[in-house]
């Protein structure tokens, strides 16, 4: 664990609501002449927005495809049900990648309904063979969890990646479902590009929301693009969602199919931070403060106390996370963590914010108060391969020094802060 000192606790501002994980809905185009010749709804194609649709065809969004009885759309694990999006065809490699739009396509756009014409068995999905026949097909179509595959290879969920938003100031890049939700300022990266230094799955490509009333008070969605409100609500870009009051975190998908990884973070209420009511033995006095200072200062293992350990989890080396459902107050406004690597250079913001006692009280994990890598980065080897900090610890010293350098483009030294033993305190009083 760090050795830092912890702060007096502050009354901050609450959020009114947890930070929630939600999946996008989707709806489709529907040529209702095709369905009336073949007398059942085929006529019905799932897509992102009405862009997709082709002449003769109407789009219904996800409420007016609920209500006209068609399959829900889905961007999960369920491959026939899944959204459409672009092929594109490479002819240097000969290979088809799949891309939000057609203008991420480099040499040529196949379309974005790729052999949707063909019959796909119910049983097509994660670990099927790929396959294709004159009216058959499994595994041969780009869709928003599903890559194309090919013959003879295992179908995989999860494969289609997503491009970034490249944040030239805070040197940061996040996930989005579409380059139209990078702000002024920002470069779109797609996910072929060598510089994007994340991997971009469905479950971490940002999506806005519809919001209920012309006025914006009542959540109702996540949502692609306006195009899936009704018109009775309006629609809320990436940015616009996340300075909301909603606090909730849209994405493509999630990735329900998966099986969470175990944590060591006990189970609190309020997740992964230290208690600012919390008093040992009920003296005011011994706070999870009091308890970093027996630590730090004369070696007491005070976390060896069931109750201490489960109230100080991060002061125990428990668990480390910032707590983006508090904020801290900049004048006469109010942040969340994110504002320590949005708003100007992040070592700079850092260094002026992160030794103020509530702030790091929030955001131990950006102001460096906890030694851990992050269990979600990724970053590119020297092949392109996509790694992360479990692969980086296992390897040689050389390995380690190339990556962990300063001067490494993907910031590894900063995400894997273990491995590459960049705990020295810098941020802290």
């Amino acid at each position: 664990m760090k050795k830092a000192a912890l702060f007096l606790s502050v009354v901050l501002k609450s959020s009114q609501a947890i930070n929630t994980k939600e999946a996008a809905l989707y709806g489709g185009c529907f040529n209702k002449t095709a369905a009336d010749e073949d007398n059942d709804n085929s006529g019905f194609t799932c897509h992102f927005n009405s862009e997709s649709c082709r002449e003769g065809e109407k789009w219904y969004n996800p409420s007016q495809a609920k209500k006209a009885g068609f399959d829900k759309c889905t961007c999960d694990d369920d491959y026939n049900n899944n959204v459409h999006v672009a092929a594109c065809y490479s002819l240097g490699t000969h290979l088809v990648t799949c891309a939000t739009t057609s203008a991420a396509c480099d040499d040529y756009e196949v379309g974005d309904r790729m052999n949707s014409n063909n019959i796909v068995d119910e049983t097509c999905g994660d670990g099927s063979s790929a396959f294709q026949t004159a009216t058959t097909s499994c595994g041969k179509q780009c869709l928003c969890n599903f890559a194309y595959t090919r013959r003879d290879e295992e179908i995989k969920v999860a494969s289609t990646m997503y491009g970034g938003c490249y944040e030239p100031i805070s040197d940061t890049t996040y996930c989005v479902a579409s380059s139209t939700s990078c702000q002024p300022g920002e470069v779109y990266k797609n996910p072929f590009d060598k510089f994007l230094n994340k991997e971009c799955p469905c479950s971490k490509a940002a999506v806005g929301a519809c919001v209920g009333n012309r006025k914006g008070k009542k959540f109702k969605y996540c949502a692609f693009s306006k195009d899936s409100c009704t018109k009775s609500s309006k629609f809320l870009d990436v940015k616009a969602l996340k300075d909301s009051k909603f606090k909730k975190d849209c994405n493509l998908c999630i990735a329900t199919w998966a099986t969470a990884p175990p944590t060591p973070a006990p189970t609190r209420d309020q997740g992964c931070v230290d208690s600012l009511t919390y008093e040992y033995k009920g003296k005011a006095s011994r706070t999870c403060v009091w308890v970093s200072k027996q630590i730090n200062n004369f070696g007491i293992n005070m976390c060896a106390k069931p109750t201490v350990k489960e109230n100080c989890p991060v002061v125990c080396g428990e668990c480390c996370s910032d707590n983006y459902n508090r904020e801290f107050k900049l004048g006469k406004k109010t942040k969340t963590c994110r504002h320590l690597g949005s708003d100007w250079p992040k070592d700079d913001i850092k260094k002026q914010l992160c030794p103020r006692k509530e702030v790091q009280t929030i955001c131990p994990l950006t102001c460096g108060r906890c030694c851990v890598d992050d269990p979600e980065f990724t970053f590119k080897d020297e092949k392109y391969n996509y790694r992360n900090c479990e692969w980086l610890a296992g390897k040689s010293k050389r390995v380690l020094e190339e990556n962990c350098s300063d001067y490494n483009k993907y910031n590894v030294k900063e995400n894997c802060r273990n491995t590459c033993k960049n705990c020295d305190g810098s941020f802290l009083e």
